[in-house]
């Protein structure tokens, strides 16, 4: 039922694609690590307005999440979300150096009968 059209919301997603390392204007190797994500994806999800206590048994009591996303399990499995992947919930996609400066990241993952819940964490000043 929470995956009817009506009941979902279209929203961005980047899939972790890798990281890269940084070289200097030399060409040397500073030590530092850029992490690159796939383009943008829209997607249709079920959007929770907040956390609330019925999903917290799917996650258990000692995880933080803000919102939770529910999907079916085709849908989950077709746009490959993971734990590494990062979302655009009620925020237009923005680039700061070429970094996507998301607002929630995947806290943890939990299939439920048909469906899949992911709780999310909302990111706060996101510097790779």
């Amino acid at each position: 039922m929470r995956e009817l059209l009506r009941n979902t919301k279209s929203i961005l997603m980047l899939n972790y694609k890798g990281e890269e390392d940084v070289k200097d204007s030399n060409g040397e190797y500073t030590g530092e690590v850029i992490i690159k994500y796939y383009p943008a994806k829209a997607i249709r999800v079920s959007v929770s307005g907040a956390r609330g206590t019925s999903q917290s048994e799917v996650f258990g009591s000692d995880i933080q999440y803000d919102k939770t996303l529910c999907l079916s399990m085709s849908d989950f499995q077709k746009y490959g979300i993971d734990e590494n992947t990062v979302f655009f919930i009620d925020k237009k996609l923005e680039y700061k150096d070429g970094t996507p400066l998301y607002n929630y990241r995947v806290e943890r993952i939990a299939d439920v009968l048909n469906d899949v819940v992911i709780a999310v964490k909302k990111v706060r000043n996101n510097v790779n």
